[in-house]
């Protein structure tokens, strides 16, 4: 996994514990988290995707969740 995976991936878990709702905006946290790297966000989001790490019900990340193993990496890695 990337740096720039596990830093997307600790950023959502920040920002699922603290938000009012469970889906996220994934890419918006993406896009910031690395720089405003909008084809960045995307690539490495599908790659968290292909790892199982985080699910969308949305075409282009644009929202969704963590899953039980996209969480349990953000903890190990911080």
């Amino acid at each position: 996994m990337t740096s720039e995976a596990l830093r997307v991936l600790q950023a959502l878990e920040w920002s699922e514990r603290t938000a009012l709702c469970a889906t996220l905006p994934m890419r918006r946290i993406a896009k910031a988290t690395l720089g405003g790297n909008d084809d960045l966000a995307a690539r490495v989001l599908a790659d968290l995707d292909l790892e199982g790490c985080v699910r969308t019900e949305m075409m282009g990340w644009s929202s969704g969740w963590l899953t039980p193993k996209g969480r349990a990496l953000s903890v190990t890695s911080a």
